[in-house]
């Protein structure tokens, strides 16, 4: 059976992959979010600024 979870070890490579994007800041924060709060790519693409 697959697993259904990331890895402590590949959630800290998706984290420090970052760093080599455009807007590492804001691209971090959207990754952190999805997994501290268990957002949905659609819910992170729907946040507005306010």
């Amino acid at each position: 059976m697959k697993r259904k979870y990331l890895t402590q070890e590949e959630i800290e490579k998706l984290l420090s992959a970052t760093d080599r994007m455009p807007f590492p800041e804001r691209n971090r924060c959207l990754i952190l979010m999805a997994f501290i709060h268990g957002f949905r790519a659609s819910e992170l693409l729907g946040l507005r600024l306010s």
